[in-house]
């Protein structure tokens, strides 16, 4: 079950990070990406909370997160929104 939680978040961060920076090219606002990117991180891992929940009777993880439980994803929702912020952040600096 480890794994499956490990794989979502780096689905999620990679999904998020890819509009993000898809949007930042389109649209020349790197806000605009970065919320974007938070309403990906938020629907996805939102929904995964609640497969897991419901589906796999998803009681924690062992390891650094196990006090999380359940909340293990809504915990990273900021930090790959702080992730993504950092990526558009040397995109934006790396197309100067």
């Amino acid at each position: 079950m480890d794994i499956a939680v490990y794989l979502i978040l780096l689905f999620t961060l990679i999904i998020s990070t890819i509009i993000s920076v898809w949007l930042f090219k389109k649209k020349k606002s790197k806000w605009l990406g970065i919320f974007i990117g938070f309403c990906a991180n938020t629907i996805i891992l939102s929904l995964s909370t609640v497969v897991f929940y419901k589906f796999y009777n998803f009681k924690g993880m062992d390891g650094v997160f196990t006090s999380l439980g359940i909340l293990v994803f809504a915990f990273f929702v900021p930090i790959i929104t702080c992730i993504n912020f950092y990526v558009v952040e040397f995109v934006k600096y790396r197309s100067k």
